[in-house]
C-alpha cells in the first residue's frame, strides 16, 4: 500500500440521513484502513440537500407529507431502520427541517480553526442534534452551543455565523461540488480522481480507499 495519504473529501449535508449513516460507515472503514497502514487526510465539504429550504424551520414530518403524501411515512420508516442497523437512533418524527447553510458555515469555521479533529466534532454534533435531539440547526443558540461543545471559542462561532469568510467558504465548496458533477450525497472523493456515492458499507469504503492509495493509481470509478 502506498505511504502517501489519501486526500478524502466527503460532500454531505447534516440534514441528510444517508450522510449520517455514511459518516458512521466511514468511521469503521477508516479504522480498518489505518490498521493496515493506510493514511487519510479527511475533510467534510458542503452540499445542500434542499437548496430551496430558506424559510422558517418546521417539523420534517409536515414537510415530507406535503411533498410525498402517505409515502413519506414508509420512506422515513426505511431510513429509521437503516440507521438502527448501524447503531444510530434516528428520531425522524422529531426532526426539524431547517436551512443548513448556517450549519455548513460552522463546519467550515471548525476546519479553519482546528482542522479535521474540530471539524469532525462539529459535524458529529450537528448530525446528533438534527436526527436524535430534534433541535433546530438553523437556530443561532443551538449552533453556538454546538460550536462551543466542539471546542470552538464563542468568538469563532459568532464569526462563523455572521462573518463573510465562512459564507464564502461554503459558497466555494458548493461551487466545487457542482463542478465535480455531484448531484447526490454522501459522495466520497479521493485525490480528486475517483469518487463513490451513497451510504456504502465499511467494506466497500475500505476497498475504495485501498484503490485510491494504490501506487499505480485508481483503475476505475472516475469522477
Amino acid at each position: 500500500m502506498s505511504t502517501a495519504p489519501v486526500e478524502l473529501e466527503v460532500f454531505s449535508d447534516v440534514v441528510c440521513p444517508w450522510c449520517y449513516i455514511g459518516r458512521t460507515q466511514l468511521r469503521t472503514a477508516l479504522g480498518t484502513f489505518a490498521s493496515e497502514g493506510g493514511q487519510v487526510e479527511l475533510r467534510f465539504r458542503p452540499y445542500l440537500l434542499d437548496p430551496d429550504q430558506t424559510g422558517p424551520s418546521r417539523p420534517l414530518l409536515s414537510k415530507m407529507a406535503e411533498r410525498f403524501g402517505m409515502q413519506s411515512v414508509e420512506m422515513l420508516g426505511r431510513v429509521t431502520e437503516a440507521g438502527a442497523s448501524v447503531g444510530l437512533e434516528l428520531r425522524m418524527d422529531q426532526a426539524i427541517a431547517a436551512d443548513s447553510r448556517p450549519a455548513h458555515q460552522l463546519i467550515e469555521a471548525a476546519w479553519s480553526a482546528g482542522g479535521i479533529a474540530q471539524q469532525s466534532a462539529v459535524v458529529d454534533r450537528l448530525f446528533a442534534a438534527y436526527f436524535t435531539d430534534g433541535l433546530d440547526i438553523a437556530d443561532r443558540d443551538v449552533l453556538t452551543a454546538i460550536g462551543e461543545a466542539a471546542g470552538l471559542s464563542s468568538a469563532a462561532t459568532l464569526q462563523a455565523l455572521d462573518g463573510a469568510e465562512s459564507a464564502a467558504a461554503v459558497a466555494a465548496g458548493l461551487a466545487e461540488a457542482a463542478a465535480l458533477g455531484i448531484t447526490a450525497v454522501p459522495t466520497f472523493v479521493a485525490n480528486r480522481t475517483i469518487g463513490i456515492q451513497g451510504a456504502q458499507s465499511p467494506e466497500v469504503l475500505r476497498e475504495f480507499l485501498v484503490e485510491a492509495a494504490a501506487p499505480e493509481g485508481p483503475s476505475d470509478a472516475p469522477l
